[in-house]
């Protein structure tokens, strides 16, 4: 594989880790609202509709005792403190990874790439993995970030 390629790679993963880790942080700051917001739109339905079979009641208030118990174990509530810095810690990664992303595009511009430049994208690549092992992208941040990278970040430019 030449450097090219390796290079193209290397800009495609630090893309979506990128955009993994600011999903990640997205996800631990609306995760609270969505476990607070789901039980009183199901509570809602309940009432607005006691018409309802009595399964699919049942459903719904066990979905709504889920989330409240959910957003009561969450670290959100627990602690606050632990949450915000978990957030940042996501977003500064996240910031440095999309570093990586420009500064991979604005060397794939040149005609040649030398073997020094991969080696340095590589060993930043390193660092921000080992960072990364330590602050892991979460489910709901890969799955986020899969589903929306292609209209928040510019990647035709690896394909070409």
């Amino acid at each position: 594989m030449d450097n090219r390629q390796n290079l193209m790679r290397y800009a495609e993963e630090s893309a979506y880790s990128s955009k993994g880790h600011f999903r990640t942080a997205d996800w631990i700051k609306s995760s609270l609202k969505l476990y607070i917001g789901l039980p009183i739109i199901l509570s809602i339905l309940i009432i607005i509709f006691p018409d309802m079979p009595i399964w699919l009641s049942r459903i719904l208030s066990f979905l709504s005792i889920g989330s409240s118990i959910m957003a009561l174990l969450s670290p959100a509530v627990s602690n606050q403190d632990s949450a915000f810095k978990n957030v940042n810690d996501h977003m500064s990664l996240g910031n440095e990874y999309l570093g990586l992303y420009k500064d991979i595009r604005n060397i794939s511009t040149s005609n040649t790439i030398s073997d020094d430049q991969i080696q340095e994208v590589v060993q930043r690549i390193k660092l921000l993995d080992e960072k990364t092992n330590f602050l892991h992208i979460s489910f709901a941040g890969r799955i986020w970030s899969k589903l929306r990278i292609n209209k928040e970040m510019d990647l035709d430019w690896i394909k070409k």
